[in-house]
């Protein structure tokens, strides 16, 4: 399931880097995700152009459930701005693989 515009938006200047933490309710595993920069567009001024990365994707263990099987875990990305020059705004995006 793929999900969009995610959180708060962060600015990033040039070489500067977020870490990000993502759940779902209860600490839900959900499998492999994928998460990416999403430019929220009615929030970004023209000329601010930046090229953000994902990288170390991640699945952390918060702990199992107390009925029941499976794990509660939280998933983690960093976003950097690769840029040399630009200014660069997102929060996120992504989705599973099936």
């Amino acid at each position: 399931m793929a999900w969009n515009n995610i959180g708060a938006v962060v600015g990033l200047a040039p070489g500067q880097s977020a870490f990000w933490e993502y759940s779902w309710e209860h600490g839900q595993d959900m499998g492999v995700q994928i998460a990416g920069p999403n430019y929220p567009t009615s929030e970004i001024a023209p000329g601010l152009l930046g090229t953000l990365v994902a990288s170390n994707q991640g699945k952390q263990l918060d702990g199992f459930y107390q009925y029941g099987s499976g794990a509660m875990v939280t998933y983690v990305v960093t976003i950097t701005n690769v840029s040399t020059t630009e200014f660069g705004y997102h929060n996120l995006q992504g989705g599973g693989l099936s």
